[in-house]
């Protein structure tokens, strides 16, 4: 079923468009075709067929049966025309009054070419429209004289070729016809669609290409999202602006507190009172470092090189084993690929850096690291066995300054950056980070990385 759901045409707009106006186009179409048969065609006198004398004499001999003479004429012509599936008419050939089956009266103009042909000596067929009216044969009932008719409705299968022919060009034009016009619907519907999923992804120079060359309502639709797009554009680039200058601007007075710190030794001011200065204006120095690098992250300034994995995270999994033993924790490396891979060191492995400090901040007591390559990608897992997070807090973890536990993160230290500038990083090597709660408890952080950017 899942197959048939897939290549169902209505499963989207442009099926459904598709399907409507080619239907629509066939209707139509077949309705001009018969109407014209009925209303506009001249008429067509031809020689009578073997099969249509055939179906005339067994008309013929049904009427002058005796049980026949024993019925009304007009109940014989119809119970005998409904015998051989059409319409039996009779017409006096004295007076020319005509007795026609059951059925609608017949038109002026097929009456009009009856009484013509009432004195023809042999049987022949006329055809106006899509009906055939074959005669006369004559008969004798209650001392008159009568000219026996058969009529017909000329049917397809009675002309067939013809009519298939109409039929596949018909085909064969709606279908194109159809699909040109879904497909200019659709068109600018799907390249929307394409750049809204670009811009939401990040890209804030997502645009929809040529929307002055469409005036109706479609064109405007794709200039009111390219303004959308410049807008956030510029608030975005605003905002990046703002917080790279605010961390340059914040280095200078950290760096005269510092200066003041020094004198104020050296001058024997409270050693108490200095400490707490100090470790705060350490605090705002590591704050100020992390937005300088989220900055870095987000202006996409890199400078990518081949680095061996093993090479790459040494010193960072020996910090981490430094870290986690004085924490009396344990941290846990599986093998690491023999894999050279193109990328910027000093993003990629703060990166790692962060999510794994993180990790071990947050465990309980084992913290582990796998790695898993592919043929497209290649990825290392970081996971604690500590208490994990909501469903929302995973997907809010990696925003600016978000801090899942306030007083947990205050007391460690944490101003909530390290893990948007690891998300930063990571997109920067086109790349994805994602994080979910374990069954077994715990966090588990993935980041994942095209192969494409491997060093070939």
């Amino acid at each position: 079923m899942t197959f048939f759901r897939k290549i169902n045409p209505a499963r989207d707009i442009m099926g459904r468009l598709f399907l409507w106006f080619w239907a629509t186009f066939i209707v139509t179409a077949v309705l001009a075709v018969w109407g014209s048969r009925f209303f506009f065609e001249e008429l067509q006198v031809n020689t009578a067929s073997p099969q249509e004398i055939q179906h005339l004499e067994r008309l013929l001999g049904g009427i002058t049966s005796e049980r026949a003479m024993q019925a009304p004429l007009r109940v014989a012509l119809d119970r005998n025309g409904r015998a051989v599936r059409g319409r039996a008419i009779a017409v006096d050939v004295d007076t020319g009054r005509m007795i026609a089956a059951g059925g609608p009266p017949l038109r002026e103009d097929d009456r009009r070419d009856i009484e013509r042909i009432v004195d023809q000596k042999v049987p022949i067929t006329l055809n106006r429209g899509a009906l055939k009216i074959t005669g006369p044969m004559l008969f004798e009932r209650d001392g008159k004289r009568f000219a026996l008719f058969f009529a017909k409705m000329d049917l397809p299968g009675e002309n067939a070729p013809p009519f298939v022919l109409f039929l596949c060009i018909a085909l064969v034009t709606t279908t194109l016809l159809s699909w040109l016009f879904a497909k200019s619907l659709t068109r600018p519907i799907l390249r929307l669609q394409k750049s809204a999923r670009s811009l939401s992804t990040g890209n804030w120079e997502a645009r929809i290409d040529n929307t002055e060359k469409r005036q109706d309502e479609l064109g405007q639709l794709g200039r009111d999202f390219n303004s959308m797009a410049g807008q956030l554009e510029k608030m975005w680039t605003g905002q990046k602006r703002l917080l790279a200058d605010i961390s340059h601007e914040l280095r200078s007075p950290l760096a005269r507190l510092q200066m003041a710190l020094g004198l104020a030794h050296q001058q024997n001011v409270d050693p108490a009172s200095l400490a707490r200065i100090e470790r705060e204006a350490e605090r705002m120095e590591a704050l100020v470092s992390q937005l300088l690098e989220l900055s870095r992250a987000e202006n996409g300034v890199t400078t990518f090189s081949s680095y061996s994995l093993s090479l790459l995270f040494r010193d960072i999994f020996t910090d981490g084993q430094f870290e986690a033993a004085n924490s009396n924790k344990a941290l846990d490396i599986n093998e690491i690929p023999k894999l050279t891979v193109l990328v910027d060191q000093v993003l990629l492995c703060r990166a790692v850096e962060n999510v794994l400090r993180n990790a071990i901040r947050h465990s309980t007591y084992l913290t582990t690291v796998e790695f898993t390559v592919t043929d497209t990608e290649w990825s290392v897992t970081v996971c604690d066995d500590g208490e994990g997070l909501s469903s929302e807090e995973c997907e809010r973890v990696f925003a600016p300054f978000y801090r899942a536990t306030l007083a947990r993160e205050r007391a460690s230290g944490g101003v909530g950056l390290g893990l948007s500038i690891a998300k930063a990083a990571v997109e920067l090597h086109h790349g994805a980070i994602k994080a979910v709660t374990r069954e077994e408890g715990g966090l588990s952080v993935t980041l994942s990385f095209p192969r494409k950017l491997e060093n070939t």
